[in-house]
């Protein structure tokens, strides 16, 4: 009777193993910590976005999507990653609408670059490690704060 419980316990490890979805694999590297993004693996995070749309690599390390009709871009700095977007405004938005984005939200920072127009970027540090999800979630924030600053900006 002895010698019949580690087959059971086998054959309950096999079953259990030939039970995992597929997904698993997915779900592994969602999971995987890193401390740098490549290339290979911040294209499959952004195109793992059904609603982003014209991903490419502008430059070593740069690289543009669109979302929503907004252009994004990314650049990754090793350590860190930086989300950018600006915008081509007609009338220019006054400093003090600026502070009061920077005043009254949070994550994104705004600023009115060198032409005078709205800017906003958010910085992503990935000393120490993050996983895809959290870089998923951070391009998440990043997407409804910029959507947010647009009407902020248009108001």
């Amino acid at each position: 009777m002895v010698k019949s419980a580690p087959r059971a316990v086998g054959f309950v490890l096999v079953a259990a193993i030939l039970a995992t979805p597929t997904s698993g694999t997915v779900q592994a590297a969602d999971d995987d910590v890193v401390s740098k993004m490549s290339a290979g693996r911040i294209e499959r995070i952004i195109k793992s976005f059904s609603d982003i749309s014209d991903f490419t690599e502008v430059d070593d390390n740069i690289y543009s999507f669109r979302t929503s009709s907004l252009k994004i871009t990314l650049f990754n700095k090793g350590e860190t990653m930086q989300l950018y977007a600006a915008f081509k405004v007609r009338e220019k938005i006054s400093l003090s609408r600026i502070n009061e984005w920077n005043r009254t939200k949070r994550f994104a920072k705004a600023y009115l670059d060198k032409d005078g127009d709205p800017t906003l970027e958010m910085d992503q540090e990935l000393t120490g490690g993050v996983t895809e999800k959290n870089v998923k979630e951070w391009i998440k924030t990043y997407v409804l704060c910029l959507k947010e600053f647009k009407k902020h900006i248009s108001e």
